[in-house]
């Protein structure tokens, strides 16, 4: 097996192992947050934005509208999010979060922070830095990728 592919070999297994344990502290996240699993995901979502599109929503969670409207329900339920008919598109409805719905994406933004804080505590300090940049580009790949493949979707 070529250098190469013993690395690229290496790093798949790194992200599923990653992913699998990314998977287990969301939960653990999702648990003192007092939140579902599938409302976490909805809730991440509205870390840079306070209005999304339930259509946008969807796509973003990868879910069938259906799935988003049940989820949206049962955070509207609990004041956490409101639907609104979209101004331009009467047609569209957004997803708007709520004075609470803020303070509970603040939440989980702070008790994110709090979880990686511990977590970091296990990584010396000067690889810090490096892990960091090596993320970033390999985030920046990703999103690369993804965007090259969108346009090819796209054309079909």
């Amino acid at each position: 097996m070529a250098e190469k592919d013993k690395h690229i070999s290496r790093l798949v297994e790194l992200i599923f192992k990653l992913r699998k344990k990314c998977t287990l502290k969301d939960l653990f996240l999702v648990k003192k947050v007092g939140i579902s699993y599938a409302e976490y995901n909805c809730l991440i979502q509205f870390n840079d934005a306070d209005t999304i599109g339930m259509k946008e929503l969807a796509a973003r969670l990868d879910i069938t509208p259906a799935g988003v409207t049940r989820i949206v329900s049962s955070l509207d339920e609990r004041g956490i999010v409101e639907r609104r008919i979209d101004r331009k598109d009467r047609r569209e409805i957004n997803v708007v979060l709520t004075r609470k719905g803020k303070r509970i994406v603040q939440d989980i933004h702070q008790a994110s922070l709090d979880l990686h804080r511990e977590i970091v505590k296990h990584i010396n300090p000067k690889d810090c830095e490096s892990i960091i940049q090596g993320i970033e580009q390999l985030t920046n790949a990703v999103a690369m990728w993804l965007d090259r493949h969108k346009e090819k979707e796209l054309k079909r």
